[in-house]
């Protein structure tokens, strides 16, 4: 469709690579939207991650609500579905940005109307009735929809509810007479997910770029054949080269590249390990502990471990601990948590200690840790429970440093996840010897989001079993990232804090 290829080439990239330049539709863009709206059925559209599907998405979603759109019908609604609302409010902010750039004044009252709460992200045209809401892949939230088109944003992470959400969706737009589905993202794991069968003929139009199973994942063309946009992006390029050259040092992320990266295939909750463990043994070692250290806490409960890490940026060396309270006895925890002797085996190794009778005496474990490896820099930790740390710092007089804390969800626990990644396979991090850290880490699980960030799971997800041990990993990665953040190796024995957490 001419008019709706012109209509995007007027709008502008508002973030992210391009910024202030004017919607360049690019071929494999153009081919789709061509093939999509030539037809009068659903249409689906895979492509590798970082491609430039969500703008695409958004853009389409302009051409509904703008009174001067391509696609503009009177009181017609396009619902955007994604993963999670808070996925779902990354492209509400994109069509926001998108219509700003066309000059409309959002804030305006008497031509829209905006929600943009906790709960809802919609905007309406008041003078064609037009609108675009933006949602979850929860089907509750499907019912009293009456929409023209709906955009399924990558519908392989829709999770378990994710086959009831398409129908909810379907059994709506049924009642509009034309209305459609578009669905757009990485593929699924397996054939028999919706949206696979869309891809393979059930959709009226239907657009794949993917590698190849047996393609070598490491060159150049077999990257190309699932990211088309890769050579009009620069910045693009450089992180698949990044992700490939992490990816073969380390065997454990070599999933995540394929399925996001290649579009090989994304199941529900992608899942994997945090360090392929070859990986973990071999940067352990003895390095100097020099220079100011982050010391990383992870609180647990009656039935968690408490963890605390200490990590010395100009240096590397990493050293772990972690407790728990002294009922159950150590031998009845690990036949409960299925590790046999391996509590009792890191306490003889001072690896790991009792505090507190039915609760870890956090005081008491934080003033252990200090005693050994002297006064921090800086403490960060989940803000989770952060009264109890606090009181606990107090009365383990500690010195007054900086407390750093960091959320757990996709926003910070991404950042950290991918920053501890980063500093072991940059050879920036020298952890002790460990059966604690060994035992964490072989336990150690990550989730993906639909936009492919990784954090550190939690219970049963991503295949962690529900008593997995993996606090301590959870201490040293907010240790490492926080260090990472105030400078690493690179600031040597000069490195120091500088202004308030």
């Amino acid at each position: 469709m001419k008019a709706l290829l012109d209509y995007l080439g007027r709008l502008t990239v508002t973030q992210g690579e391009g910024a202030g330049e004017a919607f360049r539709v690019l071929p494999w863009q153009s081919r789709f939207i061509k093939g999509a709206f030539a037809v009068s059925g659903d249409a689906a559209l895979s492509v590798g991650r970082g491609n430039g599907k969500s703008a695409l998405v958004a853009g389409i979603a302009c051409a509904t609500l703008d009174p001067e759109g391509p696609l503009r019908q009177r009181r017609a609604e396009t619902v955007i579905v994604a993963s999670s609302f808070e996925q779902g409010r990354i492209d509400f902010e994109h069509v926001h940005a998108f219509m700003e750039t066309r000059g409309f004044d959002l804030s305006d009252r008497k031509r829209w109307r905006v929600w943009d709460t906790a709960q809802q992200a919609r905007i309406e045209c008041r003078e064609t009735g037009a609108r675009v809401r933006c949602l979850g892949s929860d089907p509750k939230r499907a019912h009293g929809l009456a929409p023209l088109l709906v955009l399924a944003d990558e519908p392989a992470q829709w999770g378990a509810q994710g086959e009831a959400m398409r129908a909810a969706l379907r059994t709506s737009a049924g009642k509009v007479r034309g209305s459609r589905l578009i669905a757009l993202g990485t593929r699924p794991k397996g054939e028999l997910h919706w949206f696979s069968k869309m891809l393979a003929g059930g959709a009226a139009y239907s657009q794949c770029h993917a590698a190849r199973p047996d393609d070598p994942p490491f060159h150049q063309a077999t990257w190309a054949k699932a990211n088309p946009s890769m050579r009009y992006f620069p910045e693009l390029l450089a992180t698949l080269r990044r992700e490939a050259a992490d990816a073969k040092a380390d065997p454990a992320l070599l999933a995540t590249f394929e399925a996001l990266r290649l579009n090989l295939g994304v199941s529900d909750v992608l899942e994997s390990v945090l360090l392929d463990a070859a990986t973990w043994e071999r940067i352990e070692g003895e390095a100097e502990r020099r220079g100011p250290y982050v010391l990383g806490v992870d609180l647990g409960g009656s039935a968690a471990m408490t963890g605390a890490a200490a990590f010395w940026p100009a240096t590397g060396a990493l050293d772990v601990r972690a407790a728990f309270p002294q009922e159950p006895a150590l031998e009845e925890r690990g036949l409960r948590d299925g590790v046999g002797g391996a509590y009792r085996d890191m306490a003889r190794r001072g690896e790991l200690v009792q505090a507190g009778r039915h609760t870890v005496d956090l005081a008491a474990f934080l003033a252990l840790v200090v005693g050994e490896w002297g006064a921090p820099a800086a403490v960060v930790a989940d803000r989770w429970r952060e009264d109890l740390l606090r009181e606990a710092l107090d009365k383990a007089a500690l010195p007054v440093v900086p407390l750093v804390l960091r959320g757990q969800g996709f926003k910070d626990g991404a950042s950290d996840v991918d920053a501890f990644r980063k500093a072991c396979l940059d050879g920036d991090v020298m952890p002790v010897r460990s059966l604690l850290m060994r035992s964490a880490m072989s336990e150690a699980r990550t989730v993906a989001d639909p936009a492919g960030n990784e954090k550190l799971s939690k219970a049963a997800q991503g295949g962690r079993r529900q008593r997995a041990r993996d606090d301590a990993v959870a201490a040293a990665i907010l240790a490492v990232s926080e260090g990472r953040r105030r400078g690493g190796k690179q600031a040597s024995r000069r490195w120091r804090y500088r202004g308030s957490a």
